[in-house]
């Protein structure tokens, strides 16, 4: 999602992020799935995780790979 904020900034330092309606009605409709922010950070590092993965292993061969029936 890119946002379109416009930024306001006290002091010469960014304080406040403006956001047209609708960009922020569907940030909170995406906001809303996540029950904490430790939830929405654990689900961000596992698509990075995902995206930068090249190789994925079945439980199978993992098992077989430890010695674990």
């Amino acid at each position: 999602m890119n946002l379109n904020a416009q930024i306001i900034e006290e002091d010469g330092k960014p304080k406040f992020a403006v956001l047209p309606i609708g960009e922020y009605e569907a940030l909170l409709s995406e906001l809303s799935d996540f029950e904490s922010i430790e939830d929405l950070s654990d689900y961000l590092t596992a698509v990075k995780v995902k995206a930068e993965t090249k190789t994925w292993h079945s439980l199978e061969d993992v098992k077989s790979q430890l010695g674990i029936d």
